[in-house]
């Protein structure tokens, strides 16, 4: 039996769980006669699981509401390729990224093929209207908090949640393994320096970044807090550190280069070997953060957005800007504001290294936010979600275990 999937997962965290779910899938039919041929957008991961690329993530992938203006013209060429294979194909799987995959839906709709969904957007949170198209456009949601599941039943989706992507690819903590990989001596204190993957980030975040640090040193020498401070900084593939001095002004420049020829600033290759090793983090708003809380690294929580995005956002929503919102998925999982977030316009060099100094001076504090953080892995249910999600779709697409 031939089953031709269309795929669409359009940035590195939906590849990931796409590749793991089709690795589970191709094993499946193989056992039991099902010949599965997957094409359409995805990243390096789902091509090296056997997906036909007809689109990459780094041609969709943006963040921000006015930052996506200018690859429009890339992200229609490439939905417009997706929509000619849907004739062609027995079923589709679309993976996060809403605003591009709810287009894909209607079109495979209107050609009667049945679309599920991997990892649901955060409708609880904001654009609370898009709950009717997904109950629409979607066959099955699988939502990947263990709250949205009953939300979104609640409101006619057939969601089944199975557990966070996440529970699967993170490795178990080996912090003193970490720290010696990274060449740390014990008596210094790492800081996991996060300021985002994308390009956009980057230049938002690292100038900010960069003055806090010098900030964060001097604050820390006043109050007598002194000890070997260390700043590890992972780079996403491709990205080198004369990128990372072209984004900066000169004077950025010249005090990133001078940390890194001292090594006070150290780049590094893995965001978890980071985040193990380290004693406290500044993470950008995003995965990140739940990465780090299911390491226990205690960290402060920051984003900037570029004006208009901001604007557009506080427009359609409170829940992130309200005194009681909050923007981190370790708050949001616990229910409680345990990471403390500096967002927009309160982010500044200033209060994020002040704020760095009370922490980390303060045993009590920091003790305790490592102590509500242990309840994160549990929060985010048991590994195996990959192949309980490739196990439910085979059921879903009535492939029986005799064919």
């Amino acid at each position: 039996m031939k089953q031709r999937v269309l795929v669409s997962a359009g940035d590195p965290s939906g590849d990931l769980l796409l590749s793991r779910v089709i690795f589970h899938l191709k094993e499946m039919g193989t056992q039991h006669g099902v010949d599965f041929e997957f094409r359409g957008l995805a990243g390096p991961k789902s091509e090296a699981a056997g997906v036909e690329i007809h689109g990459r993530c780094e041609d969709v992938a943006v963040v921000g509401l006015t930052e996506v203006v200018k690859k429009l013209p890339k992200i229609f060429g490439v939905l417009g390729q997706l929509e000619k294979m849907i004739p062609e194909s027995d079923r589709v799987i679309c993976v996060d990224m809403p605003d591009f995959n709810f287009r894909l839906a209607k079109m495979a709709k209107k050609r009667n093929i049945a679309v599920d969904y991997l990892v649901c957007p955060q409708v609880w949170a904001w654009r609370e209207e898009r709950v009717e198209e997904i109950r629409q456009l979607f066959r099955r949601v699988y939502p990947v908090l263990p709250f949205e599941e009953t939300y979104l039943l609640e409101r006619g989706v057939n969601a089944r949640y199975l557990g966070h992507p996440l529970r699967d690819i993170l490795p178990p903590r080996a912090r003193k393994q970490k720290r010696e990989e990274l060449n740390i001596p014990d008596d210094v204190f790492a800081m996991a320096v996060l300021p985002g993957s994308r390009r956009s980030e980057l230049k938002r975040h690292l100038p900010i970044l960069i003055e806090a640090w010098a900030l964060f040193q001097k604050e820390a020498v006043r109050r007598h807090v002194e000890k070997p401070y260390r700043a590890l900084v992972p780079v996403a593939t491709g990205i080198r550190r004369e990128d990372l001095e072209a984004m900066l002004s000169k004077k950025h420049q010249a005090m990133l280069s001078a940390w890194l020829n001292s090594k006070e600033w150290q780049l590094c290759e893995s965001s978890w070997d980071v985040m193990q090793a380290s004693d406290f983090g500044w993470i950008a708003s995003g995965t990140a953060t739940l990465e780090a809380a299911y390491y226990q690294l205690p960290h402060i929580l920051f984003y900037r957005l570029s004006w208009l995005s901001a604007r557009i956002i506080k427009s359609l929503t409170s829940y992130f800007t309200g005194n009681e919102g909050m923007a981190g998925l370790p708050n949001i999982l616990l229910e409680s504001k345990v990471i403390p977030e500096i967002l927009q316009d309160d982010l500044n060099p200033r209060r994020l290294a002040f704020e760095t100094v009370e922490l980390v001076s303060n045993t009590i504090r920091m003790n305790t936010m490592k102590k509500q953080l242990r309840f994160i892995p549990k929060r985010l249910g048991e590994t195996g979600v990959a192949a309980r999600m490739a196990e439910d779709l085979w059921g879903l697409w009535g492939l029986s275990r005799k064919s």
